[in-house]
């Protein structure tokens, strides 16, 4: 909101790139979707000059200058459905009144939300997935689905956790498979920091997917340290690079 982008339901939806968003061929659903790998997708084949795959560690970022030119031309297109196209196409709203400082650049002054990036968003959109509820997608040719039975018993283990773990650890946690309203950042954070990588071991039919969470699990922790390395930041920049290419190959099967 502050940039003046259009966000993550956009077809161009991420403030530091230029990746587009697809939409579930034959399908009303407005939702896009933004692969790496969109080769095998209807939209794409038809068109000679769509990207076919985006390689992750490569990705077009915007530039300082790119963002505000096209900015401009949706704050002064001739008409209002001009503006409303290059907005679509750009990703960009128009001009934003920050852009008047010299001193921020553009989308790199502006950094990630962490939390609900990660603890609001990436963890509960796997817990949908998982418990067959993402966005009506079925599992495909995966077989990732977590049975009723098996994701209320989760819950409720991790609701009786609460009697054990100290107070010191955060607020006891919710029974994930039931209670909608209490799961803030915080207690989704320590349940897949320290209470999933436990409850969710040998529940899944193939052993790819909960090796898969626990390489995210991984790279969270390291995200988290009160210090980075160098070493650290190539593991980081290689980690989610190859979990999202892992995620496309085994979880969706793309």
């Amino acid at each position: 909101m502050v940039m003046n982008i259009k966000g993550h339901n956009g077809l161009v939806p991420c403030r530091m790139c230029t990746i587009s968003g697809l939409r579930i061929p034959s399908s009303t659903n407005k939702t896009h979707y933004v692969p790496l790998d969109r080769s095998r997708h209807s939209d794409v084949r038809k068109d000679s000059t769509a990207v076919k795959a985006y390689k992750p560690l490569e990705l077009p970022f915007r530039t300082h200058t790119e963002f505000l030119q096209q900015a401009h031309k949706v704050q002064f297109a001739a008409t209002t459905t001009e503006s409303n196209n290059l907005a679509k196409q750009f990703g960009i709203k128009g001009t934003c009144l920050l852009s008047l400082l010299s001193s921020l650049r553009f989308p790199s002054s502006f950094p990630y939300d962490f939390m609900h990036l990660i603890f609001e968003n990436v963890v509960k959109n796997l817990v949908l997935l998982w418990t067959g509820k993402y966005k009506d997608l079925d599992a495909g040719k995966g077989n990732y689905h977590l049975s009723k039975n098996v994701w209320e018993a989760i819950g409720a283990a991790t609701a009786n956790l609460g009697s054990t773990i100290p107070s010191a650890f955060g607020a006891r946690p919710p029974n994930i498979a039931d209670d909608k309203q209490s799961g803030t950042a915080d207690t989704w954070s320590f349940w897949m920091l320290y209470l999933g990588p436990v409850l969710l071991s040998q529940k899944f039919e193939n052993a790819v997917y909960f090796t898969h969470f626990i390489k995210l699990v991984k790279l969270i922790h390291i995200c988290l340290q009160f210090s980075i390395s160098r070493q650290d930041l190539t593991q980081l920049r290689n980690g989610f690079a190859e979990w999202v290419q892992e995620y496309e190959k085994s979880v969706l099967l793309l």
